[in-house]
């Protein structure tokens, strides 16, 4: 009824109606008779950015925003309220919804106007009086290492810097002004507006917002590369922080919102193509840090530990369990995500395939008597005498696993299956030779090494 009767108002004015699923839903638990009225401001206020005004209208006093009725329609200064009334006289509700929207836009034109005596870039010194968290200094302490971070994440992909570090920069001035004091959930959106305003370029601008991006797990990501950068680098700022400080979330808890940071910077790099080490970002950015963690390299690790577990989470939608940590294991997954989702769908293609069990027992057999071998063993081809040694020797020499895609690598391997098959059934890997055996052993663990390059196919369920 609401959305039918809005939509009807709103059609009347040659205008649309934006309702959020979920402003809809709670004004639909706000009304038992529901009525939609037409009511306005004057065009002034529209000098105000447009998400100012939209947030007061949906967020503060559930009103349904109206636009033109096109594509890119502009917003207009007219909106839709939902009262719980019966009868038809509308003209003393009119008058005090316009009354309360028009006193708080009163707040928020004042406000922009006097944020705007001055470039974004001169608050930059201000963020010395906003504390980041306790032990952990300033915002503008936080913003010199998102510069630093974000000009170190521009060199590893080899793209040019200066508007990176100019949207890092700027990226947190906007938390000094008045509208985001009174708006803090528009931080980011006014900073872009303000930007725009001091004459910045737009894709810095653009960048000063998405910076933020995805504000939910199922929110969009930065477009540009300003916001994905200077995002990553914001965020793996906060996660190090955290950890350092002894607050990683436990639990249901996670007031500072670790979670979702993490999870923003993997859907980030992997989503946007971005090769981009996070391992070595985080040990970076937790150097960079005014208060050291007491152990260093545990803090590091716990960090490192914590992606993998929301990446695990984030590809468990998709994958089995058991797949995921066998693409994990053993492996610095974060050094390059895009490989990571390469050969997690290779394995799970692979998994699926009624010749993998012969495939799983194969490499599994090798692990199990390589288990204990001691590394650094190398294989001295002088000592090969049994013709299926050879043939495992020579077949490995055509394995160069460096230089073949996961696909072209899984095939080779598959290949490999009945050659170290005949292998086992015929060659005594415990030869009493010492020199015999560890040569053995040494040939299959260039063959575990191999398969190691995709997995570590002994986390697999034989079941799959």
């Amino acid at each position: 009824m609401i959305l039918k009767s809005a939509n009807e108002e709103a059609q009347k004015l040659g205008a649309k109606a934006v309702i959020p699923e979920e402003l809809l839903e709670e004004v639909t638990h706000l009304c038992e008779y529901p009525k939609p009225v037409v009511c306005s401001f004057e065009e002034k206020f529209l000098t105000v950015p447009e998400k100012v005004i939209v947030t007061t209208m949906a967020t503060h006093q559930r009103y349904f925003p109206l636009y033109e009725n096109k594509e890119g329609g502009k917003l207009l200064n007219k909106f839709i309220t939902i009262t719980n009334y019966v009868g038809d006289e509308f003209e003393n509700i009119k008058r005090g919804n316009e009354r309360v929207v028009v006193a708080r836009l009163d707040d928020a034109i004042f406000f922009f106007n006097e944020d705007t005596k001055k470039k974004l870039i001169d608050r930059y010194e201000d963020l010395k009086g906003v504390t980041f968290q306790r032990g952990m200094g300033t915002m503008y302490e936080k913003t010199q290492r998102i510069v630093e971070l974000s000009s170190y994440i521009a060199d590893e992909l080899n793209i040019p810097s200066e508007d990176i570090k100019r949207t890092a920069q700027l990226c947190k001035c906007d938390l000094t002004t008045k509208l985001v004091f009174e708006f803090t959930e528009l931080q980011g959106a006014i900073g872009a507006d303000y930007a725009r305003i001091s004459g910045e370029k737009e894709n810095v601008s653009k960048g000063v917002e998405e910076h933020y991006f995805p504000l939910g797990a199922d929110s969009e990501l930065a477009s540009g590369i300003e916001g994905q950068v200077v995002g990553i680098a914001d965020k793996i700022d906060t996660v190090c922080a955290v950890f350092s400080d002894g607050k990683k979330p436990t639990g249901s808890q996670d007031p500072l919102g670790v979670r979702r940071a993490t999870l923003g910077i993997i859907k980030t790099v992997i989503n946007k193509d971005l090769k981009t080490d996070i391992s070595k970002l985080a040990e970076k950015s937790l150097k960079m840090l005014p208060k050291q963690p007491e152990d260093f390299e545990k803090t590091l690790k716990e960090i490192i530990e914590f992606f993998e577990q929301r990446l695990s989470i984030l590809y468990s939608e998709k994958y089995s369990s058991d797949v995921i940590e066998a693409a994990i294991s053993g492996k610095n997954v974060l050094a390059d995500l895009k490989d990571f989702t390469r050969r997690v769908e290779s394995i799970s293609n692979l998994v699926k395939t009624n010749e993998y069990s012969t495939f799983h027992e194969a490499i599994n057999r090798v692990v199990r008597i390589t288990k204990n071998v001691a590394e650094g063993l190398k294989i001295d081809s002088s000592l090969i005498e049994t013709k299926e040694e050879k043939d495992l020797y020579n077949a490995l020499q055509n394995i160069d696993e460096n230089n073949l895609n996961n696909e072209e690598l899984i095939v080779k391997l598959h290949n490999l299956v009945p050659v170290i098959n005949e292998f086992f059934d015929k060659t005594l890997v415990m030869d009493e030779r010492e020199n015999v055996k560890n040569n053995r052993l040494a040939l299959l663990s260039t063959v575990k090494a191999k398969f190691e390059k995709i997995a570590d196919f002994s986390k697999i369920s034989i079941t799959k």
